[in-house]
């Protein structure tokens, strides 16, 4: 990605309308220059590229096999055809920069200052992103993300508009005192949805980590079908 798609990134972040109920969150349409969305459709691997989400061995290895997943990580694309590595290689570049992440930090920094208080001076954080095509079948119950995690970004990258209905849901617990730190993915019983973004062409939906950031995707039933995104994360680093 270079400055003037970078730029145009970031122009779209500082326009974002961002929403404070239930959580901190936002979704921006033409978050890339279309002529660079176009590129990185025409990059996306293979299917045979990716790995199962299930056999990573972050997961119970009977959950979750119709996720597939490439980590954007040199060891994870060096396998790829060339023309694609090449392409991923930079991509991952700009993404784990430190250009990118102190952007992130200054754009949300009330918000992450809030949750880390006198002690933000001190923190570190780094970044981890993967490709990620969900298939037929997939679902992943209301959960609020891993307590290490202060910002996630779901970058869609659908082909058209028909795939809509497949974005990512956010939900608001029956008992309103209910909190999790992040480390389970519930049944959604216990909540009631209130907005499904909108899976479009280039866009993103992001929302900010906290005890109450529930969000989720109900069972995609859409027959053959493959949601393809970029899965960012912003973290703090823990160790």
């Amino acid at each position: 990605m270079d400055d003037p798609v970078f730029s145009h990134v970031m122009n779209r972040f500082l326009q974002a309308e961002i929403k404070s109920s239930p959580f901190v969150h936002f979704h921006i349409e033409n978050i890339f220059p279309e002529h660079f969305y176009q590129k990185l459709l025409e990059h996306l691997p293979e299917t045979t590229c990716f790995l199962s989400l299930s056999k990573t061995g972050k997961v119970d290895p009977r959950t979750y096999a119709d996720r597939l997943v490439i980590p954007l990580e040199f060891k994870n694309l060096e396998s790829l055809p060339f023309s694609q590595f090449v392409f991923w290689t930079e991509f991952t570049a700009l993404l784990k920069s430190e250009r990118w992440c102190s952007f992130l930090l200054e754009a949300f920094a009330l918000k992450v200052q809030e949750r880390f208080a006198e002690h933000f001076a001190r923190v570190r954080f780094s970044s981890t992103a993967e490709l990620v095509r969900d298939r037929t079948y997939y679902s992943i119950g209301p959960h609020t993300d891993h307590p290490i995690r202060v910002l996630t970004l779901l970058f869609y990258l659908p082909r058209a508009e028909d795939q809509r209905h497949l974005g990512t849901s956010i939900y608001e617990p029956l008992d309103p005192a209910f909190e999790c730190e992040g480390f389970v993915h519930h049944s959604d019983k216990g909540f009631k949805k209130l907005y499904t973004a909108p899976f479009l062409p280039n866009s993103v939906f992001g929302f900010i980590k906290s005890n109450r950031s529930f969000h989720g995707r109900e069972p995609i039933l859409d027959t053959g079908t493959e949601r393809n995104l970029i899965n960012y994360y912003l973290q703090w680093n823990h160790k």
